[in-house]
């Protein structure tokens, strides 16, 4: 009896130490290539982007597709091709050259790109962004890149990787474009760590796909475990990112948008490779679909902070909105782009006895249990008033509360 103790220890450690290898394969089922972390947090590469706003485009986007191109003083071309179903009612798109790109691993600091905007804007559907450059990149050289916002987590994009055109695929916005790099510069970019997950994994898709291009189009025969590659990366996306997210939408509705466009976006991708999608895909888009509807989408905005009085409506967290201010004898318009569902950045114009004042910054939105929540941004802001200006920072805050009843398109 003495000898029970340590066999029944020894048959615990072992069952323990079966459990964990289970767990462990099934976490990472079908995940043969390259393990990828997508949960410890990493600072993200921001770059200065400088827009050319005389070079713009923009035109109406429905339910049912389109289109919209610029083309650039310097010959350059830019096409984005949005399918049916992609947005949800008809959104007004933009696409503003860039000027230039300052701390990006690239070896010019002016490479052909555009702005897309609304920044922020999420697609059902998985967008094709196509550039021809005015001026000539060898495909060696070429450098497909992205960024969010206005110029953060700079990451590599994902390509066609069987087109000699540079077709980028889009599903959210800010910024997209080529340039050149040597192979130094290429490096750089394949060590980039995104500081958000979703960017990460277009950071993966980026290198593969890209990597995949160049070979093919310089005559190889290209990666053996291109796909296999792929799938991995996006079969340890779900299992990291979105499952967790499933998880949270359960316990809190407002985490359910979030999990539901990462959910698309992971099977969207797969189908673009052929990959056969997850198991109870359409079952889990439905209950996410039918938890999210129960945290109210519309918002009405009101407070008083630093002597001005705002008033507005959200009708959706995830989409472009703008509140109202009032001061004294002058007015200002706040526009909110969010970059989620509980951030992005804002922009101030406002007058006030002739004269103006004009600058931008960033927001967040916390929400509570029950529904209402606060809306906080800090911007910089130069007011001028004839010869005299002056800048300075203020963070103001306003109440948010429910309103299922704003007749919302």
């Amino acid at each position: 009896m003495k000898r029970s103790k340590p066999i029944v220890s020894l048959l615990l450690l072992l069952a323990v130490s079966l459990s964990c290898k289970l767990l462990e394969k099934a976490t990472n089922k079908g995940s043969n290539g390259p393990a990828i972390d997508f949960t410890t947090r990493a600072p993200g590469l921001n770059v200065k982007v400088q827009l050319d706003k005389k070079q713009t485009s923009s035109g109406k986007i429905g339910k049912g597709g389109g289109s919209v191109s610029l083309a650039a003083a310097d010959g350059s071309k830019f096409m984005l091709e949005v399918p049916a179903n992609a947005v949800n009612a008809e959104t007004t798109i933009t696409l503003t050259a860039v000027k230039t790109i300052d701390g990006a691993p690239l070896d010019s600091n002016a490479p052909i790109a555009v702005q897309l905007e609304p920044s922020g804007l999420l697609f059902n559907e998985v967008a094709t962004l196509t550039i021809v450059p005015g001026k000539e990149i060898s495909v060696k050289e070429q450098i497909v890149f992205g960024y969010e916002g206005e110029g953060k987590d700079y990451h590599l994009m994902p390509v066609d990787p069987k087109s000699k055109e540079i077709k980028i695929r889009v599903m959210n916005f800010s910024g997209a474009g080529v340039g050149s790099a040597s192979d130094t510069a290429w490096a750089a970019n394949l060590a980039l760590q995104a500081s958000e997950a979703s960017t990460r994994i277009w950071q993966k898709f980026g290198e593969y796909t890209q990597g995949e291009r160049k070979a093919l189009l310089e005559g190889n025969e290209g990666d053996g475990n291109f796909h296999a590659n792929l799938k991995s990366a996006l079969d340890q996306y779900e299992d990291q990112v979105v499952r967790k997210e499933m998880v949270a939408a359960e316990l809190d509705c407002h985490h359910a948008r979030t999990a539901l466009h990462h959910l698309i976006f992971l099977e969207r991708s797969r189908a673009l490779d052929g990959i056969p999608e997850g198991a109870n895909v359409r079952e889990n888009m439905a209950k996410l679909e039918k938890i999210g509807e129960k945290c109210p989408g519309s918002y009405r905005v009101s407070g008083t902070s630093n002597n001005v009085s705002f008033t507005g409506e959200i009708c959706s967290l995830d989409k472009p909105f703008v509140i109202n201010g009032k001061f004294g004898n002058g007015s200002e318009t706040q526009t909110f782009t969010p970059s989620g569902t509980t951030s992005g950045t804002v922009q101030e114009a406002g007058n006030s006895g002739g004269c103006t004042q004009s600058g931008g910054g960033t927001y967040k939105i916390v929400l509570n249990e029950q529904g209402s929540g606060t809306l906080e941004f800090t911007e910089t802001v130069t007011g001028v008033c004839g010869p005299f200006s002056n800048t300075k920072t203020v963070t103001f805050k306003a109440s948010l509360q429910p309103a299922s009843d704003l007749s919302c398109q």
